[in-house]
């Protein structure tokens, strides 16, 4: 398992380095000796034990613009260092990599030991990281993505619209693995009241949650503005962190609703069945973006919860919630059908229940990690030397 993204650590709590994580695991846990080579979390935050060798080299610090790029690259050369030698030894069949901007350390640890090389996409990170963050070396960037495209063995897309993407770039085999839940993390849940008395909420009132990084494309300006359009028992409870917490809480202040969002911060992993336990509904608020091809984590564990779930209908997300079968659909960046759609849920509570219990099982039968590992060996070419020594025949 390899990951030179410095923003995907291992050790980290957000949601890219817990699907790492997860898919590691879940290799590992279907009886396949598994390590994985990549960047150090910080210990400033929770920290989630992972239980496979671990191969690490240390983040390089925060910066922007060029010096930012250079420092992805030179980790991208200590990956694949560390990775080399660890691969001399264990003599892997397959070298699986997310894949990272510049991130050409799987294809190389894997030309090296002469394993197959899978690459998970996520999203096409040149275009993605070029739209949010700026690229001073965008040429360099895309090129060197659709050349590691381009010579794996196998690459998992995470939604249709990712496996889309990359068949544009690049051909050969593409396999469609959505995210997916613990199924042993979410098999019991505490009562309601007993976990919002251990996270310090209010018993009384009715709370929507949201889990996962505060990021612009996340939604949670939409739901704050849903909020102010809700009565004034409903609040929001908010676990996780980032760059755009301050805008919001802000945002929800010039509204009049400060008082009704709770922040939790970033939590420990074990921790979000809690949240979700304490909640009457689950928010995945995302705003109308251009091309959604995300496999959002936290939709199958809102569904895991046996929380009620209202979603933006935008990408993956209506099969995920089987076209409204699981969950509640609403127009993507719309606060008041937003709204709207909560408003159904707290005003039906029996059934809502009834749905996001059956929508727990299905989640908990279909959609567990292990099974995401299956489809993946499944999936797995021969080897080259294996299909040229059936071609001679």
């Amino acid at each position: 398992m390899v990951c030179s993204d410095t923003g995907v650590r291992v050790g980290d709590g957000k949601g890219a380095a817990l699907h790492l994580q997860a898919i590691t695991a879940a290799f590992a846990g279907l009886g396949h000796e598994t390590e994985v080579v990549g960047v150090a979390a910080n210990a400033d935050g929770p920290l989630e034990p992972w239980s496979v060798l671990q191969h690490l080299v240390p983040h390089p610090g925060r910066a922007e613009g060029a010096l930012r790029e250079r420092r992805k690259r030179e980790v991208v050369e200590l990956v694949v260092q560390v990775g080399t030698e660890a691969a001399a030894r264990l003599r892997p069949d397959v070298v699986y990599e997310r894949l990272s901007l510049f991130g050409t350390a799987g294809q190389r640890i894997a030309a090296a030991s002469g394993a197959r090389h899978v690459l998970e996409v996520n999203a096409l990170l040149a275009v993605e990281e070029a739209r949010w963050r700026g690229l001073t070396d965008a040429p360099l960037a895309a090129r060197t993505e659709a050349s590691v495209l381009s010579a794996a063995d196998l690459r998992v897309a995470v939604s249709e619209e990712v496996a889309s993407q990359v068949r544009a770039v690049a051909a050969g085999p593409v396999v469609v693995v959505p995210n997916g839940v613990d199924v042993d993390l979410f098999a019991r849940l505490p009562a309601m009241a007993d976990a919002r008395a251990r996270l310090g909420l209010p018993q009384d009132g009715r709370l929507l949650c949201f889990t996962g990084s505060l990021r612009p494309w996340h939604g949670l300006d939409v739901a704050v503005e849903a909020l102010a359009l809700l009565p004034d028992d409903v609040q929001v409870v908010v676990a996780g962190d980032g760059p755009v917490r301050g805008e919001i809480a802000r945002r929800a202040d010039e509204l009049g609703v400060g008082a009704r969002v709770h922040w939790l911060g970033q939590l420990s992993h074990g921790l979000v069945p809690v949240v979700l336990a304490a909640c009457d509904v689950a928010l995945a608020p995302y705003p109308d973006l251009r091309e959604f091809a995300f496999s959002p984590l936290k939709l199958y564990e809102y569904l895991a919860s046996g929380t009620p779930v209202v979603a933006s209908a935008i990408g993956q997300i209506p099969q995920c919630l089987g076209q409204g079968r699981w969950g509640g659909l609403v127009t993507p960046g719309d606060p008041r059908a937003l709204a709207d759609g909560v408003a159904q849920v707290l005003g039906d509570p029996e059934a809502a229940l009834s749905r996001a219990g059956r929508a727990r099982d299905h989640a908990l039968g279909e959609h567990g990690w292990p099974g995401r590992a299956a489809q993946i060996l499944a999936a797995l070419p021969e080897r080259r030397a294996e299909v040229g020594r059936a071609l001679a025949r």
